[in-house]
């Protein structure tokens, strides 16, 4: 059965504009590239847009083997009143499952799914906030964490969701992009993660760019 939040998602995926991009090849990756392009009849900027896509690809199934089975950290009560809230970059892996981002946007929920992925969800208290990042786009949405672990069964798999309600969530603003998430706080971070933690200060500042483009959105 196809997912009902497929058609929800807000992608703003840009696959229309380009940017230029200077770099210099080895000679003889240049001939080989030449060689192709002759060979092939396609242009070597194609083929040099075709190549970097398929070792986006690959590097990203990499990085998403190398971060399964996260640390988890020391449980801590939701509840607890000397608890400081910590700040996370929460992965949609829009790529791996698009269904899957539409459906936190809908739900108001940062979710991960299967083992060795799902478990990430565990290392988030009430009270945390939690930024949600489609690679390739940006920031698209954010929330504080104001559930407890909730369980459900995904694509016939029992209990492969792992997930925990969002509130004062917001979207629908422009995305900000990883270049633009280092302009705004003075440096970057590990974007590529299902969950990794983000320093409070970027958190701070990060938010004041969301409000501001929430405020864009309501005006237009």
């Amino acid at each position: 059965m196809n997912n009902p939040y497929a058609s929800l998602v807000l992608d703003q995926t840009d696959k229309s504009t380009t940017v230029p991009v200077s770099f210099r090849l080895p000679v003889n990756i240049n001939n080989e590239l030449e060689e192709l392009a002759e060979s092939l009849d396609r242009t070597r900027s194609a083929l040099i847009n075709e190549f970097i896509e398929i070792g986006i690809s690959g590097t990203n199934k990499f990085l998403e083997e190398r971060s399964k089975n996260p640390v988890l950290e020391t449980p801590t009560s939701d509840h607890g009143t000397n608890i400081k809230p910590k700040n996370f970059i929460a992965n949609t892996n829009y790529s791996h499952d698009k269904s899957a981002q539409a459906m936190m946007l809908e739900e108001h929920e940062f979710a991960a799914f299967f083992d060795g992925w799902r478990e990430y969800v565990c290392n988030l208290s009430i009270g945390d906030k939690v930024y949600l990042y489609q690679s390739g786009v940006g920031f698209i949405a954010s929330g504080t964490v104001a559930s407890e672990l909730e369980k459900s069964d995904y694509k016939n798999v029992t209990d492969a969701k792992y997930s925990k309600k969002l509130e004062d969530f917001k979207t629908g603003f422009k995305a900000i992009s990883a270049k633009q998430f280092k302009q705004i706080t003075g440096e970057g971070t590990n974007f590529r993660m299902t969950l990794a933690r983000m320093k409070n200060e970027q958190a701070q500042k990060l938010d004041k760019e969301i409000d501001k483009r929430m405020s864009e959105k309501s005006s237009s």
